[in-house]
Formats: C-alpha cells, structure tokens, sequence
C-alpha cells in the first residue's frame, strides 16, 4: 500500500462546510468521505503555530524540536523499500526542520539553501537589494505596472517567484504530480499547502468570495489587523474573511487536481489519504488574528478526514460508507496511523497512537506568541484549561461556552485543580516558542517571515 498525507497550513475547521461553515470552502473533502472515508470531526493540534504542530506531527511527540532534526520522523519509521517525498514552504517550519530525517525526497522552496545555481544568494542579493532601492521611487511616483514590467525583463522569473512569501498551491501540486511521475512501487508522500496563511489574497486573481485584492490593501489589512486589530472597520474584517476563504477555496482546487492525477495514474484507489491542518487561524474571536493566542479552539481544532485504500478500512470501520468519529483525536496520532498504512509498528519515541484505536484521547497542546512563558492547554471531558504559568490560568465549559469567553476557573476549583495536574511536567517546563529574530536567519528568510508576519 502506498500514503499520501495532505496538510493545509492554518485551515480553521469552523471554516469549512462540513464543519457547519455556510461557505463550500473545501468541497474536497468530500471526495475523500465518498471514497468511504472517516471523519475526525473532534481533532486537534498539538500547537498553535507550525514550528511546533508541523514537527510534532511528524514526530508523533509534543515536543519535537530535536526529533524533527534527528528523527524519529513517520519518514524514518518506514520500510527502506518505501519511498518518500516532503514537499512544502513554509519558511517558519523550514527554519527548524530542513533536511528532515527518513524522506528520500525534502523539497522545501528554497529555505535550507537548497536552491540552484542560476537562484544563488549573489543573485538574490542583487535582485532584493535593486527592488529595494527602486520601490520607493514606484510607489510615488505610481508607475508599478511599468516596474514589473521592467522587473520581469531583468530578472528571471524564477527568481522573482523564489522571492515570494510562499509558493502558491498550483506550483506546490505541480510539484507533487511531477514526483509522483518518477515514483514506481510503494511511497509515501507528504505535502504541504501555503495559500490560507497570511497575507490573505495576495495571488489570487479571481478570488471566490470576493474582489481581488492588490499587494498595498493586502500589506494595509495584515498589518492593521497584526499591530492594530482593535482599529478594523466592519468592512475590513469583513474583507479579511473573504480572501481567507477564497485563499482556502483556491488550495481545495489544487488538492482535487492531485486527487484527479492519482485517479487518472490508478493510485487512487488502492491508496491511502491523511488530509488535516498543522492549526487553525484566528479573526478577533480571542482579540487578536492570525495565530498568536493561547490554545482556543479556533486554533486547535483542524479538519481530519481519512481515506482508507481498498481492502484497507479500519478494524472498526466501513469500507462501503463514510464513518464519522465525534470523540477526541489529536495529531499525534497521524504518524502512527500511516505506519499502520505500512504495515509497521510506530517507534517507541512514538506518543500518538493509530487513529483507529482506542477511544477519546485527552488532548495536550502548546504555544502562544503572546506570552512571554510557556503556555499548556488540556483538552478533556469536555472542558478547556489553559495553564500560563505565573498569569491567571483559564478553565471553559465547552459544552455551555464553545467560544471560551467566560473562564470558570474561580468557580470550579477541584476541577480546574485536576486538569492542571494532568499535565505532564516536560510540557510545562519546555523552552516556549518565540517568533524568530531576523539575527538568527538569513536576509532572504527573515524578509520572507517578515511577509508572513512573524517579525512585526
């Protein structure tokens, strides 16, 4: 049997129309429950943002920092005779996890200075150092169609694509598909979709939701709702929305696109399929947007839907029906299930265990930029308690308040109490996770986290 496991960075399973959304935003999805897939409609992520669900995931362990770089990975966990491929962009998780140990293939859009000859860092030196020197005369004087026009004379377009925040789903699919093309026998293949990260919008020219945007409104709502998001009109968180959906609208497109490819080379059928997010995305549910806040839901809960190849389905499950599972599931548990895929046992290092297995798990995840220590949520029974060491800890009735706006900490103090000590000491005690400091990476990848707002 053969894998393929899809990961869409920041999909807000509240965003999607199975989920309850009343935009079709991910209509692809649902070619994976035709196929007789499982729907973890309760899953969640280990961490808040990429550089701690990506390695996790991957690791099938809380904390991962060392394990991304030294294995195990779910890539390392399989039979030499397996095949495997890691396709993504994603700078932020580029900057802990290059090179990642177990994949035969690790295409990572440049970040670990992977690039060619013809894009080396001379070149893109020169290329970022003259656009720097002429965007100002540009914008006053107004004549951008003119500079691109003159950009794209002097420069390759290869080159002028390598500087972009992140590449977008087309070259990503464009990439799998060729990969795919040279692969005979047993594989596994990860990839990995930028678009519905921010800067929402920026390459879509016929967005679904919306009117297109231009790359000065874009800079202006990111920033504004970064820095500033108590001064969003209506209208502009509004507008935030739409291009995000349209942006994840835009990423299901091409996820059908490598969905037909494998149909069309007659891996379909046999083959089975993980798509999940590494975290969701926040719109001022908590006060800020994007994915800075503790462990709330918007955040955690992600999309996770399996499709089982043929003759493959779970020892619980149905092969001729969708089956959908309501009791608590975690990312941890994605690499031990594609080990299952492969018929292996997952390493000891392994936390997670198979997705099919076992019943509601109590789900642990960490991170937040807006703290300056480590922050641990607990996910249990039915209730959310947020550990922030020296501040005020939160404790939320899920079932009575699913948006987590009234903390019961004071009023439930053996509850609160019980969850807090079910927290494992290593997580509270691990280094949290910090937005990267431009002295720390290269000029190209702290101007790309720059875009990405990492570094406002």
């Amino acid at each position: 049997m053969s894998s393929l496991l899809v990961t869409v960075d920041a999909l807000r399973a509240s965003h999607l129309g199975q989920y309850g959304y009343d935009r079709d935003t991910f209509p692809v999805l649902d070619e994976l429950l035709d196929a007789g897939g499982t729907h973890y409609r309760a899953a969640f992520a280990n961490g808040t943002n990429t550089k701690i669900s990506l390695p996790s995931l991957l690791c099938s362990q809380h904390i991962a920092r060392e394990a991304i770089r030294e294995g195990p990975t779910v890539a390392s966990a399989l039979p030499d005779s397996v095949r495997t491929a890691g396709i993504h962009s994603n700078t932020y998780f580029g900057g802990v996890g290059t090179d990642v140990p177990g994949f035969d293939t690790f295409e990572d859009f440049g970040v670990s200075g992977t690039s060619t000859a013809d894009q080396g860092p001379t070149q893109k030196r020169l290329f970022r150092r003259t656009m720097d020197l002429v965007r100002p005369t540009v914008e006053r004087l107004g004549i951008r169609p003119l500079a691109e026009r003159v950009q794209q004379a002097l420069f390759p377009a290869s080159m002028i694509h390598e500087f972009s925040v992140y590449e977008d789903a087309e070259t990503t699919t464009d990439r799998a598909i060729s990969w795919l093309d040279d692969v005979d026998g047993e594989f596994f293949l990860w990839v990995h979709y930028m678009d519905p990260h921010r800067p929402y919008g920026m390459e879509l020219t016929d967005p679904a939701y919306t009117h297109p945007a231009d790359e000065d409104e874009v800079a202006d709502l990111m920033s504004t709702a970064g820095i500033r998001p108590d001064k969003l009109t209506a209208d502009q968180r509004r507008r935030i929305v739409d291009l995000y959906d349209s942006d994840v609208r835009y990423t299901a497109e091409h996820v059908r696109r490598l969905f037909e490819f494998l149909r069309t080379r007659g891996l379909w059928d046999d083959l089975d399929v993980i798509l999940t997010a590494d975290h969701g995305e926040e719109f001022g549910d908590h006060g800020s947007y994007f994915h800075r806040n503790r462990p709330y839901d918007e955040l955690i809960h992600v999309p996770l839907v399996v499709k089982w190849g043929a003759g493959d389905a779970p020892p619980d499950g149905d092969a001729a029906g969708p089956t959908v599972v309501d009791e608590q599931r975690e990312l941890l548990d994605v690499a031990p299930t594609i080990c299952a895929f492969h018929g292996v046992s997952p390493p000891r290092a392994f936390e997670g265990r198979p997705l099919f297995e076992g019943d509601d798990r109590r789900v642990f995840s960490t991170g937040s930029f807006n703290d300056d220590g480590q922050v641990v949520a607990v996910r249990d029974d039915g209730w959310k308690f947020i550990d922030v060491g020296d501040a005020a800890c939160e404790l939320y009735d899920l079932d009575a308040d699913p948006g987590e706006a009234r903390n019961v900490a004071d009023a439930e103090p053996e509850r609160r109490d019980r969850l807090r000590a079910s927290i494992p000491d290593h997580l509270l005690e691990a280094r949290p996770a910090t937005r990267p400091d431009a002295e720390d990476v290269g000029e190209d990848v702290a101007q790309r986290l720059q875009e990405l707002g990492y570094m406002e």
